[in-house]
């Protein structure tokens, strides 16, 4: 099934999170992960994926007490995570097709 994304401007995500637009916009300088589309007027565009990230944040900052600095770095480890994940996959993806050409040489 192909879903569409929906796309919302930069009031409408404050009213979702209830981060002053100052802030959505000073956090877009900061975290670099954070990459805001706009639309052909230049007006910012925020996917699902953008308000997840937004509210991981906003969680961080907010109520685990993590101070800018850690929020990146908790974002990177996240993703080298994500990557190593992704390796181990692609390793284990190709051993299974390589025993899978095995067997196959072995059918008549």
């Amino acid at each position: 099934m192909n879903e569409v994304s929906r796309y919302y401007r930069i009031t409408e995500v404050s009213e979702i999170t209830g981060i002053a637009p100052h802030i959505l916009r000073y956090w877009e300088t900061q975290f670099p992960f954070l990459k805001i589309k706009r639309d052909l007027a230049g007006r910012r565009i925020y996917s699902d994926k953008d308000i997840d990230k937004i509210k991981h944040i906003q969680t961080l900052l907010y109520h685990e007490g993590f101070k800018i600095k850690g929020v990146k770095k908790n974002f990177r480890r996240l993703h080298t995570k994500e990557e190593e994940t992704k390796q181990t996959t692609v390793k284990l993806l190709k051993k299974f097709l390589r025993m899978l050409k095995e067997i196959e040489k072995c059918l008549p």
